[in-house]
């Protein structure tokens, strides 16, 4: 069992520079209320698949010490970078 992380930040993540989008409304989604700083879990990066529950690698560079669930899998060494775009456009490959 590993904890996957995207390797890098996808295309639209809301952790890039130029992202149009409120990340503290987005990150209110998974704040833990009853502690300040903290998260109860953890964003999945948009880009993939709900069941695959890739973490973001925005909000893991972020905050992979303010979840339980990071600081586990990092403990038990159990993190996985993974490359998963599952939005991508099929490649269109020619013969010549």
């Amino acid at each position: 069992m590993s904890f996957l992380v995207q390797k890098r930040l996808c295309a639209t993540c809301i952790y890039r520079k130029d992202s149009p989008l409120d990340v503290q409304r987005l990150e209110a989604q998974v704040a833990d209320p009853h502690m300040p700083g903290f998260f109860r879990g953890y964003r999945i990066c948009h880009h993939t698949h709900d069941k695959s529950a890739v973490c973001c690698a925005g909000f893991w560079r972020r905050h992979r010490q303010k979840f339980t669930l990071g600081q586990l899998a990092q403990r038990l060494q159990l993190v996985r970078y993974v490359t998963v775009d599952d939005l991508a456009k099929p490649v269109k490959r020619t013969i010549t």
